[in-house]
């Protein structure tokens, strides 16, 4: 089996030698994005996988392709004390069962290895049984399930193929995970993600989370399909403005509010922002995302890819679980991200940027700042420094009438 962890240079088509350390870096994966369920119970109008088949038919990941993965795993994460391992790309459980098989394997041949294997689970919580969620608490799988803030905003979008709403009963199944990790010690996560999609805004889905006693969650506009084929650039663009204008609104309140204490320790509402003030906090440098480096994604089939955003496009693979990653495909892909990332050198916001998305138009190639992108990103950066700076402004004013 392949292992891609012998040094690569690359040489650019101009005959000069990119010889940076990214480029030579060894790929050991710490996050491994297994779509294991291609396929989903729901129809949400704004689904960016199209319901989980990325184009496709329905499957499922079969016995003697996850054993492979297993193997490819430990080979290529060999050195890492932790891996983990995220479900996600459509509904999980539906082959719940399958999928546990699976994840017991993996744990069983990884801690020989003295390997600990965290798992995740991105959930629409239609399906879970109690007993399920049972089986997650006992395996510590953390469930972060899909819930669009109210009722309203949520079954606008999310709804069963019949048209039946799905919003009651995932928010029931949230409630009864959560009271689950509360009752025992050294809990799994629970957390909710919520999309911003149509004429829902983010302050009414910050009302709602906050009624429901929770303090920090994932809330993004929703993004352009790959699969579906029904964005409109007009109208993602006025809901991203109304996304900003609440973000904005949002923090400068929450600043408000904790003008006299931790406001990162006692923040309330998505975590974007939050993550941001942190950086700012830390003064800590530019962190580029993971996509062929520490991150890598395995369809059901078990074809690889450098990130979860590529998942269905074939001409974007970088192997398979047979013959593991292809230095060559990989060493491509490499070399195309650090090209195109070169148009990041004199942007104002690098430093608080993940380095934007690279599967923004797969078809296309490596490229970056589809759908304007790079323009929700320098607003996000733009609030969070006006609004931390803002709070430092408040601690200053305290710490010297502490002095007087």
């Amino acid at each position: 089996m392949s292992n891609p962890q012998s040094v690569v240079v690359i040489s650019s088509p101009g005959g000069r030698n990119e010889d940076s350390a990214q480029l030579t870096e060894p790929y050991q994966p710490v996050t491994w994005n297994v779509g294991f369920v291609q396929d989903c119970n729901l129809r949400c109008k704004y689904c960016c996988t199209g319901f989980g088949r990325l184009g496709h038919g329905s499957k499922f990941m079969q016995p003697e392709v996850w054993r492979k993965l297993c193997d490819l795993m430990l080979s290529m994460s060999a050195g890492r004390h932790r891996i983990r391992l995220d479900f996600g790309v459509g509904e999980t459980f539906l082959h719940f069962d399958e999928a546990m098989q699976f994840l017991d394997y993996l744990r069983h041949q990884a801690g020989g290895k003295g390997v600990q294997i965290e798992a995740l689970m991105t959930t629409n919580g239609t399906l879970a049984t109690v007993e399920q969620l049972n089986t997650c608490l006992k395996k510590k799988i953390s469930l972060t399930f899909s819930i669009d803030g109210s009722a309203s905003s949520h079954d606008s979008f999310r709804r069963f193929p019949g048209g039946k709403p799905t919003h009651r009963i995932a928010l029931q199944n949230w409630r009864r995970y959560r009271a689950m990790v509360r009752s025992v010690d050294d809990p799994p996560g629970c957390g909710v993600s919520s999309v911003i999609a149509g004429d829902a805004r983010l302050r009414d889905v910050v009302r709602f989370w906050r009624k429901q006693g929770v303090m920090q969650y994932k809330a993004i506009p929703a993004e352009p399909s790959r699969h579906l084929r029904c964005f409109k650039q007009h109208e993602s663009q006025v809901s991203r403005n109304r996304y900003l204008k609440d973000l904005e609104d949002h923090a400068f309140s929450e600043v408000s509010r904790l003008r006299d204490s931790d406001l990162l320790e006692n923040f309330e509402g998505p975590k974007g922002i939050l993550d941001l003030w942190m950086r700012l906090s830390r003064a800590a440098p530019y962190r580029s995302c993971g996509a062929g480096y520490s991150v890598i994604c395995v369809d059901s089939d078990g074809t690889l890819f450098p990130c979860q955003g590529f998942l269905g496009f074939a001409e974007r693979s970088i192997g398979d679980v047979n013959g593991g990653v292809l230095p060559a495909k990989l060493s491509e892909f490499r070399s195309a991200r650090s090209r195109v990332q070169t148009q990041c050198c004199g942007c104002w916001a690098r430093f608080l940027c993940d380095g934007a998305c690279f599967a923004g138009d797969p078809k296309t190639g490596i490229v970056l700042d589809t759908w304007n992108g790079c323009e929700l990103i320098k607003s996000h950066v733009e609030i969070a420094v006006k609004s931390y700076q803002t709070w430092c402004g408040y601690m200053k004013g305290k710490t010297e009438k502490e002095k007087q």
